[in-house]
């Protein structure tokens, strides 16, 4: 049992669980109305499970329930995650539920409510850029988190002179983590969470993260013209490319509309941006851009390319509306790690399937 396990059975008073239904049955997530001290706090609760907490569309909808009660009641909301991402079982639909989910977590930051993230073990994949929501993330020794898995990190030949669980662990991401506390007791943690829900810290913009980071921020691939942001080129976005993304969302004022144009095909996997927090900074770019529309700018997120992973969640979830090219594919694993998920035979059956999912609301443009 970890710290943050041992932590949510030990100093939380469940009162009713959000999902009688589900009481029994092998779902990784459990939720509950509960009282912490004199702070009453929907409490969204990883569960040991053989697929070590992998989140489906059940799970997934278990959570947005969750946070649109805590909304209803003016809650804060306390996730304890141990989770390895998502349900690749299920198929593609599970980066619908994914951008989903993120747009729940943005939407009920933006009313005002707070969130409090409890890191279990593992908080890697999908899982990881849900954790990133928090106003507080608390890390104790045994956490790690990534955007993918370790095992598909240190078997990339680019990594091999990395150390990934060095990367992955506690220390560097609570030390990269503006949000981020670190607990080595459970009185660190009753310390850190009575804190957390007793002080509506502001949380700094996207642009101000940037700035007060110190990582390099240019990009020749984030390009700007009068009504697109273009993030151009076939590979990965390094950490620089996503920060200049940031930046250029933040400061976009030319028109209340904007296209941002994507190429890039899915969040990286180099060690080197896992290092600088990838989770945590394609989170930034997904506020940003979700700040902006709620104060006005319609946002269309477009995919001339295939995409998948991380990146797609985070600019999907954000936008006002997401389109693709015809032809494009969306998986949610990085291409070349799987096969692709989407195994329609024709172009034309895989964009049904895609608005069908709610992966994209629309296809525009010749095919790619």
């Amino acid at each position: 049992m970890d710290l943050m396990q041992q932590f949510v059975g030990e100093h939380f008073a469940r009162l009713d669980s959000l999902a009688p239904t589900f009481t029994g049955t092998e779902h990784s997530i459990t939720t509950w109305s509960t009282r912490f001290l004199e702070q009453p706090a929907v409490l969204v609760q990883s569960e040991d499970t053989p697929n070590k907490g992998a989140l489906g569309a059940a799970e997934i909808d278990l959570i947005c329930s969750a946070f649109a009660y805590a909304a209803e009641k003016h809650w804060p909301v306390v996730l304890y995650l141990n989770s390895s991402g998502a349900r690749l079982n299920e198929g593609d639909g599970i980066q619908a539920s994914f951008r989903k989910l993120l747009n729940t977590a943005l939407a009920f930051r933006s009313e005002g409510h707070r969130i409090v993230v409890l890191m279990g073990k593992n908080v890697f994949g999908g899982a990881s850029l849900l954790a990133m929501s928090g106003h507080t993330r608390i890390y104790s020794e045994a956490t790690r988190v990534s955007m993918t898995g370790p095992r598909v990190m240190e078997g990339q030949p680019a990594n091999q002179s990395h150390d990934i669980r060095a990367i992955i662990a506690a220390e560097n991401r609570a030390r990269n983590d503006a949000f981020g506390v670190w607990a080595e007791s459970l009185d660190d943690v009753k310390e850190h969470v009575h804190h957390a829900l007793s002080h509506a810290d502001s949380v700094p913009a996207g642009a101000e993260l940037v700035t007060a980071s110190k990582l390099p921020f240019v990009s020749s691939r984030v390009k700007v013209d009068q009504s697109n942001i273009n993030c151009t080129g076939t590979q990965p976005p390094q950490i620089n490319d996503l920060l200049a993304l940031i930046l250029a969302a933040a400061k976009w004022n030319r028109s209340d509309k904007l296209v941002i144009t994507c190429e890039w095909p899915c969040h990286s996997l180099d060690a080197a941006d896992e290092n600088a927090y990838q989770s945590y900074w394609l989170f930034a770019v997904s506020e940003t851009i979700y700040r902006k529309q709620k104060n006005g700018c319609q946002i269309t997120c477009h995919f001339a390319k295939d995409v998948s992973g991380g990146l797609y969640i985070a600019l999907a979830a954000a936008a006002t509306e997401v389109t693709a090219a015809s032809g494009v594919g969306v998986q949610a694993l990085p291409y070349g790690i799987v096969d692709q998920i989407v195994t329609s035979a024709t172009a034309q059956k895989k964009e049904i399937e895609l608005i069908e999912l709610e992966i994209i609301d629309r296809i525009e443009g010749p095919q790619q």
